[in-house]
């Protein structure tokens, strides 16, 4: 009885069998190196839109302090703006009495302005943190009564300029007996400039306003 022969039966050997795992591990090690720089992007922009997100709602509030801002004759300086600086970083102060955190409620107990500042302040690491103080009725005298929050821990710099109508300053008093272009005025134009950074991010904003009040002078 005759038998057909087969040939001898072929499988993979040890070199196939190795080549085919070091494509698979390349491939795995690419999908992965793919999957992980976009997660890892995903995060950064995340990070950075959260950042640029906080500095708009501070940038927010502080010009709608300022927006505000109200001229009143007497010995209360309605306006000071300091020119500080915190080893070469712009860390101005500003104190000025605003009309922007009047209540909605007309019965409320309330005065009828508050005196705001802000200040940015840094410890002995370096680190510096942005407060905002609001006191009503005013005291009329800087880190004097009132309340005083932070605002955020990531502001890095504070700067603040001035326009009196022909230059743009960086220190106002409103009190100034030297009768110069501050005296017993609101500045026509403000600027306000802040920077945020957290870790690796970091992002500027800069905008100017003109208070109402000041074009009654």
């Amino acid at each position: 009885m005759n038998h057909l022969s087969r040939g001898p039966e072929k499988g993979f050997t040890l070199i196939e069998v190795m080549v085919a795992f070091t494509i698979l591990a390349v491939m795995a090690g690419v999908a992965f190196s793919v999957v992980f720089s976009s997660t890892k992007r995903s995060r950064a922009l995340d990070r950075q839109m959260n950042l640029s997100m906080e500095a708009g709602s501070i940038m927010n509030l502080i010009t709608e302090d300022l927006a505000g801002t109200f001229r009143r004759e007497g010995t209360i300086p309605f306006f000071v703006g300091s020119d500080v600086f915190h080893e070469d970083i712009p860390s101005d102060e500003v104190q000025f009495l605003t009309t922007s955190t009047l209540p909605v409620d007309p019965q409320a107990s309330r005065g009828d302005l508050a005196e705001v500042a802000y200040r940015l302040t840094f410890d002995e690491e370096g680190r510096s943190t942005l407060f905002r103080r609001e006191q009503s009725p005013p005291s009329g005298a800087y880190d004097e009564g009132g309340v005083s929050n932070v605002v955020s821990d990531k502001v890095r710099s504070f700067n603040l300029r001035y326009y009196d109508g022909r230059d743009w300053v960086d220190e106002w008093d409103s009190l100034d007996t030297g009768g110069g272009s501050d005296h017993g005025k609101i500045p026509l134009e403000i600027e306000i400039e802040i920077k945020l950074s957290d870790g690796d991010f970091s992002t500027t904003l800069r905008t100017r306003i003109a208070p109402p009040m000041a074009g009654a002078q």
